[in-house]
């Protein structure tokens, strides 16, 4: 570099310094949103292109600073050095930022061609420097000088990194329309971009005048632009991320209407039987859930009901949700007893089941003559019976594996009177499984003690206190799982 009074005043010096400060506050600011605000790595492509510019500029602003004092030449010579590879670093990682963005994937032998092999030359071409004199020598007056390979190697390497992805841009917004990957929306911007450092440089020569070679002003109008790219490349991929959340919501939503219209009505009335009353509810933890729950009439005389939880969250669990309620009712109009509906929902929920999805489920079938209910249990949670003048038991019985879990299981099933007062229960873990700030779960205990404090309420009742209950437990923990919950009141 060239002593700054032979090109410098004093005022313009420090206007120069005080610009080289500015770009590398502003790559640093960039740098630190990028890693703590953003959470990038810091091995990500502008992570590293971040690192090497801040470095640049340090290097930059050293040189600068020392190559007034002669007796710094050692200091100088080093500093020159360190500006040299971190700018050509900075360069190489910039354009592998952009590339990746524009959607290109190089193949790993363009890669060491292109960027690994220039590299390695580079940096051997500037440690051996000091004594070849190719890209640096110190003068007669001690000063640090430019050799005579140093346009020829640092600045057209680093423009060949700089300018290549504006070319695809220009490419992909030409000739290459119908080829454009889809990440190429950032052409405009890489354009831009491509013309504010030339722009900038003219600029910075009419503000702060002709310092003698192109190279020492080079990293100010490029850090200045790199601004101007970043927050323009980030906030594109911020309304485009935006714009696809905002998607993805709505079809959750819709998913979600989908999914309450496909369950029953909350009180249904069965106007034959109006002995029978049953109520139903369900919480989801996210938009869509996996429990669901349903009970309609088979014929005048019997009356199905049933819960499931099926594994997972969210929209393949509500998928695989309509399906199994779509097959578990097909059948139960079409099966005479519970083991037989779910042995046949079973087979057909195992095939083509290549994600592994299942479910956990119980049906019951109320024969409103006899009052007797039928029951099948597929490896779901134990129902509370609360029947009149006892206190709540657990019908402890699991007839089968879980549903879609192995083809060919054969399920079982069980009887039990049922008699005027009683109350029988079913509910997901997302209910016994919830848990408060100390890790600690609800429980089935504290489950009973609600279920019989409420003995004397409405089946809705039943519903909000057990609800609200698992609500005060949690103590503000979010609901981690779907809460869904039946409950049959046999009328006096």
């Amino acid at each position: 570099m060239i002593e700054y009074g032979q090109y410098f005043d004093m005022a313009e010096y420090r206007l120069y310094l005080e610009l080289l400060f500015v770009g590398f506050v502003l790559l640093s600011i960039l740098f630190i949103n990028n890693i703590f605000l953003y959470k990038q790595k810091i091995t990500d492509y502008i992570s590293l292109m971040l690192i090497f510019g801040i470095a640049m500029s340090a290097f930059e602003i050293i040189w600068t600073i020392l190559d007034a004092f002669p007796n710094t030449t050692a200091a100088t010579f080093a500093s020159a050095c360190g500006y040299s590879l971190a700018f050509v670093l900075f360069a190489l990682f910039l354009n592998r930022y952009l590339i990746d963005r524009l959607g290109l994937k190089p193949k790993k032998i363009h890669i060491i061609i292109f960027y690994v092999l220039p590299f390695i030359v580079f940096s051997l071409v500037c440690l051996t420097t000091w004594w070849t004199k190719w890209m640096l020598f110190v003068d007669e007056n001690g000063m640090v000088q430019t050799g005579e390979y140093f346009d020829s190697v640092c600045y057209w390497l680093i423009l060949s990194y700089l300018f290549s992805p504006p070319l695809w841009a220009i490419y992909y917004l030409t000739i290459g329309r119908k080829h454009k990957p889809a990440e190429a929306e950032i052409s405009g911007s890489l354009i831009a971009f491509g013309f504010m450092v030339p722009v900038l440089y003219w600029l910075e020569l009419v503000v702060v005048g002709d310092v003698g070679q192109l190279y020492e002003t080079m990293s100010l109008p490029v850090s200045i632009s790199l601004v101007y790219l970043v927050a323009n490349v980030s906030t594109h991929s911020i309304l485009s991320s935006r714009a696809k959340i905002e998607a993805v919501e709505t079809d959750l939503r819709i998913a979600a209407k989908i999914q309450t219209d496909a369950l029953p009505p909350v009180a249904p009335e069965f106007a034959d039987h109006l002995e029978i009353n049953l109520r139903g509810s369900m919480n989801t933890a996210k938009e869509v859930g996996g429990d669901f729950y349903d009970y309609f009439a088979i014929d005048k005389d019997r009356i199905c009901f049933l819960i499931a939880d099926v594994s997972g969250k969210g929209t393949p669990a509500a998928l695989f949700m309509m399906t199994a309620k779509t097959v578990i009712k097909d059948y139960a109009l079409t099966r005479s007893t519970t083991s037989e509906i779910f042995t046949a929902v079973n087979e057909r929920l195992c095939e083509n089941n290549e994600a592994g999805m299942f479910a956990t489920a119980w049906i019951g079938i109320v024969d409103t003559r006899t009052m007797t209910l039928q029951y099948t249990n597929a490896g779901h949670n134990y129902p509370l019976l609360l029947a009149k003048g006892k206190s709540c038991e657990m019908l402890k019985t699991v007839h089968g594996l879980f549903l879609a879990g192995m083809e060919y299981t054969q399920y079982k099933q069980s009887e039990l009177k049922l008699n005027p007062g009683d109350r029988l229960l079913l509910y997901t873990d997302g209910v016994t499984e919830a848990h408060n700030r100390e890790d600690a779960l609800y429980g089935t205990d504290r489950l009973e003690k609600v279920l019989e404090s409420s003995k004397d309420d409405s089946g809705d009742e039943v519903l909000e206190r057990i609800f609200a209950d698992v609500n005060v437990f949690a103590d503000g923990v979010a609901q981690f799982d779907d809460i869904t919950m039946i409950v049959l009141s046999i009328k006096e």
